[in-house]
């Protein structure tokens, strides 16, 4: 028994071999193109190829459009026109074709520059590091102190910006810089204001200068985000500050810091609440300001009605103007945000009245709303603009 099971698996064994022998060796590949669809871009190139060809045959390629794409004796396809053809290649008779799209390239939109004098974006632009800290720059010191005011019988915060290396041997020009219609005298120190001029000093962009940034609401209650915000007492305390700043507070300044006295060495500019009262001081004392600046001024310097309240204005059209004297040794400048819809048109309305009233003055609009951009960019291009 043992002896025919040993026979029987030799016999399989010879048998399985003689059927691996006898197999026939696995057909050769077909051949075939190596893409039977392309998208290139005008003047792109893309090299095809029939896989599995033997050697010595011959391809003949060809373009059915070629003013769309060619191709060459090597099968490379050149894009040429936006649109779409087949290519052919040709061997022993047997055809292959790829499907080719041809596109348009991209191309750069290009920067048109505005014409319009009054685009800030183009024509009051700032340095892209321009209130950041700076390494091996010497920043100023800030100091806030209070004085006495007779205007509202208490004392009140300022806030005092010394320029770096500030000393009393040397005597410095004035910036006083006014807060918006909630805020305080901490206003521009959020607004990084000590930074951006600390940059502009130490580039040589601005002169050296002490900025005195005040609480403008010039009332008993006097402090940040009052609840009557949006109130007419609240909008006439910032007019009272006029009183507060002349009898005050620049005395203050004057007696207990190194100071260049007279209009070429005073500035007033503010944003927002504090736009509208730089304009209204300025314009008020032209005799003492030689600098006046509205940054997306808040309405009342001349007659409105929003949320609620409404006021004669500060002036009259027709009075909004430099005197004679001061026309032309004078800086106004009036910035607004190109999508503020809080303020709104009203930075438009008094540049237009100074135009009309051929007062020489500067007005743009830069990108942003009622925001840190536009006031930071209006404080640089007002900065290098004083005391010069």
């Amino acid at each position: 028994m043992k002896r025919v099971l040993s026979i029987l698996l030799t016999l399989t064994l010879f048998l399985a071999g003689m059927t691996i022998q006898t197999t026939p060796a696995q057909a050769a590949k077909k051949p075939k193109i190596s893409q039977k669809k392309l998208s290139l871009k005008v003047g792109k190139t893309k090299k095809l190829k029939i896989k599995n060809l033997k050697k010595g045959k011959k391809v003949v390629w060809k373009s059915s459009k070629k003013k769309i794409a060619t191709v060459s004796k090597k099968g490379v396809v050149k894009a040429k026109k936006a649109g779409k053809t087949t290519i052919t290649a040709k061997v022993s008779g047997k055809k292959y074709t790829c499907k080719v799209t041809v596109t348009k390239k991209k191309t750069k939109k290009k920067t048109t520059i505005s014409n319009n004098p009054y685009d800030g974006d183009v024509y009051y632009k700032t340095p892209s590091n321009y209130r950041s800290i700076q390494k091996n720059v010497k920043y100023g010191t800030v100091k806030t102190v209070s004085y006495y005011s007779t205007t509202t019988k208490k004392n009140r915060k300022v806030s005092v910006v010394l320029p770096a290396g500030y000393s009393t041997a040397k005597k410095y020009p004035v910036c006083y810089l006014l807060h918006g219609l909630g805020q305080d005298n901490t206003d521009w120190l959020n607004a990084k204001a000590p930074t951006i001029v600390g940059n502009m000093i130490a580039s040589g962009t601005a002169k050296e200068m002490i900025l005195v940034l005040p609480n403008c609401r010039a009332r008993e209650n006097d402090s940040a985000n009052p609840s009557d915000a949006f109130s007419l007492s609240n909008y006439r305390a910032f007019d009272n500050f006029i009183n507060d700043l002349r009898d005050n507070l620049m005395p203050y300044i004057k007696a207990n810091y190194s100071i260049l006295e007279g209009r070429e060495n005073t500035a007033i500019a503010g944003f927002s609440m504090g736009g509208r009262t730089a304009l209204y001081i300025g314009m008020s004392m032209q005799d003492t300001f030689g600098y006046i600046g509205g940054f997306a001024p808040a309405p009342g310097i001349f007659a409105y009605r929003a949320n609620g309240v409404s006021e004669n204005g500060l002036f009259k059209k027709e009075d909004f103007r430099l005197k004679n004297e001061y026309a032309n040794n004078t800086l106004v400048m009036i910035v607004a945000g190109k999508s503020d819809n809080i303020v709104g048109n009203n930075p438009e309305i008094y540049h237009n009245a100074l135009a009309s009233n051929n007062s020489k003055h500067i007005w743009y609009k830069v990108s942003g709303g009622h925001d840190f951009n536009v006031m930071n960019n209006a404080l640089y291009n007002f900065a290098s603009r004083i005391f010069k």
